[in-house]
């Protein structure tokens, strides 16, 4: 494989990572409501597209090589906007100033 196709993959699991994260908050947000079986299976369903997308991105990207660095690109982008989020969310809080009599 051309060093320049497995850049292109190993910035393409990163990115993964960070999409799969934001859809999984996504989908944690709306299944949270529903019985716990139907939940289990929204997820299992969920899980399941999420890495046929995956596998068919890397299949137009590198013809379907996966190596075990790109799963951990994966898993590092994930972690990483799970870090980068929480940040995120403390750097846009709005603080509120305590009102006086």
């Amino acid at each position: 494989m051309d060093y320049k196709i497995q850049i292109i993959s190993l910035l393409f699991s990163f990115i993964f990572g960070n999409f799969f994260y934001i859809v999984s908050k996504l989908n944690y947000k709306l299944v949270w409501k529903y019985p716990v079986i139907l939940r289990y299976l929204i997820t299992i369903v969920f899980i399941f597209d999420i890495a046929l997308l995956y596998i068919l991105a890397m299949y137009h990207i590198n013809y379907g090589v996966v190596h075990i660095y790109f799963i951990i690109m994966l898993f590092l982008g994930f972690f990483a906007a799970s870090l980068y989020s929480k940040k995120l969310r403390n750097f846009c809080k709005i603080k509120r100033k305590k009102l006086k009599d």
